[in-house]
């Protein structure tokens, strides 16, 4: 029949089922203070501190309103949700319930900032960390093995004996090449930038060549180079006070992950753990996916 499968009686019908799981779950209604929501004036504070972090200023009044009303109809959702038992067995719940457990003990380390001893500590059994990078200048002779082909490799040593013997003499040493999209001359660039460049492989190549000659030639991704380093710039020792802001966020970082950790196995400490292997009606029944 065509009321049957009109979109409204659909509605309807989920909706009385739903009705029916409420019912059935919910037990009686009562008065107490279960059923009492509380908006603190804490939770006002942080509401309208909130909205000025996000939006530059403070909510109007009416704003204001709009906030606590969105806050007390997700606390009835959220309350009746739990009534009906919607947070058992989900997955997505359960892990966020345990990141938030996480997070609230990672934030216990703001409760007990590191002193400078602490920091200057830290900085030192990790100076290499906040040592800038060696800065390399080089030119490159590109040596293109898709026209050359097997011959790459041999006039790659030709045109090589060519810029050694000509040296500065030489305006344009890329001319000596072939057509390439990447620049031939790079300045004070460290090694992070020449790989995003060449590639890893060039870039580890380059930080071994000596300067001030030609070397090659060096592959990459994209074929044969011909390589000049003329100087690699050591940067200077780190300095703490310079570095301090950055030493604070990694430490407090570390911490917090330490904390974390810690905190967990103390809890799992408390638990007797079972671990049952699947059995073969198991895998079949998990491959099948749920019934109904």
């Amino acid at each position: 029949m065509k009321f049957l499968r009109e979109p409204l009686l659909h509605f309807l019908l989920i909706g009385g089922a739903f009705f029916l799981l409420y019912a059935a779950f919910s037990g009686p209604k009562t008065e107490g203070a279960g059923k009492t929501i509380v908006v603190s004036a804490a939770e006002i504070e942080w509401m309208q501190a909130s909205w000025q972090k996000r939006w530059g200023r403070p909510p109007t009044a009416e704003e204001r309103d709009g906030l606590i009303q969105q806050y007390i109809r997700e606390t009835v959702l959220y309350r009746e949700a739990l009534v009906l038992g919607l947070d058992k067995d989900d997955q997505v719940i359960r892990r966020r319930l345990g990141q938030k457990m996480e997070f609230i003990v990672k934030d216990l380390v703001a409760l007990a900032p590191p002193t400078d001893e602490d920091l200057l500590a830290y900085f030192e059994a990790h100076r290499d960390r906040y040592q800038d990078p060696v800065r390399y200048t080089f030119t490159q002779v590109f040596v293109d093995p898709d026209k050359r082909g097997d011959a790459t490799l041999d006039d790659a040593e030709a045109i090589k004996a060519k810029l050694i013997a000509e040296g500065d003499a030489i305006d344009d040493p890329g001319a000596l090449g072939d057509g390439f999209m990447l620049a031939t001359y790079y300045a004070e660039k460290d090694q992070l930038e020449i790989q995003k460049l060449f590639g890893s492989g060039f870039a580890e190549s380059l930080a071994t060549l000596t300067p001030g000659q030609w070397h090659g030639p060096v592959l990459s991704g994209y074929g044969a180079h011909l390589v000049y380093v003329r100087h690699a710039t050591a940067a200077p020792p780190p300095v703490f006070d310079e570095v301090r802001g950055q030493v604070e966020q990694e430490w407090t970082a570390e911490k917090g992950e330490e904390l974390k950790e810690q905190f967990y196995a103390n809890l799992r400490e408390q638990y007797k753990i079972v671990i049952e292997q699947p059995t073969e009606s198991d895998k079949v029944a998990a491959l099948a996916g749920p019934s109904g």
